[in-house]
């Protein structure tokens, strides 16, 4: 009788010693299931390095204008800019882009605008320009697309629009333009204030 209770108390222990190894190897796996989804956590964030949406508060890094979001009609003309420092910086029109160098001295790892058909992002140097009929935030007039076939269906469905075909040195050419003549009426504009000061300082005399 004492060999048969000694069997039987011989037989739980074992029991419980099996269970808790499963339970402990079941916890095991968990943490090992956990340790796995934080490792994969910074993969979400490689999106981080991609380009961003711009936020209700981001203004024109150029011209201090209003950036549209995808949602707005107008949001496919944004475009925006990574820093060699690692800062998004957005503008409203395609000549922003390409004037706030001439203005500032900042370098843009990467640069992007918006796939006129679609709104996604593609990178400046690799999308086609169209000049159209087309009403930008600057009156640029340029929209982009994110290969030649898709940009000569729109010019071949687009005839009321005039659209044509156009280069980065053509956009470039008339930012500079632009921005050379807004600089000229800057300094006009002081040499009339400077001839104002004079005057006036005379007739306080």
């Amino acid at each position: 009788m004492k060999k048969l209770f000694a069997i039987m108390v011989a037989l739980f222990l074992m029991i419980i010693v099996s269970a808790c190894g499963d339970e402990a190897a079941e916890n095991e796996q968990k943490d090992g299931q956990e340790t796995a989804a934080t490792e994969v956590k910074p993969d979400d964030d490689d999106q981080a390095d991609g380009p961003h949406e711009p936020g209700a508060d981001d203004v024109c890094a150029f011209c201090n204008m209003k950036v549209y979001p995808e949602a707005d009609p107008m949001g496919v003309f944004t475009a925006q800019a990574k820093t060699k420092d690692g800062e998004y910086v957005f503008f409203d029109d395609s000549g922003c882009l390409l004037n706030i160098t001439r203005r500032d001295d900042v370098e843009f790892e990467e640069k992007w605008v918006r796939d006129y058909i679609t709104s996604e992002w593609v990178e400046a140097d690799s999308a086609t320009p169209v000049k159209a009929d087309l009403k930008t935030p600057m009156k640029y007039g340029y929209a982009f697309f994110k290969d030649n076939e898709s940009a000569e269906k729109f010019i071949s469905e687009n005839s009321d629009k005039n659209p044509a075909m156009a280069t980065w040195a053509q956009i470039d050419q008339i930012a500079n333009e632009r921005y050379m003549k807004k600089m000229k009426m800057n300094s006009d504009s002081m040499d009339k204030d400077s001839e104002m000061d004079g005057e006036s300082e005379e007739s306080g005399h």
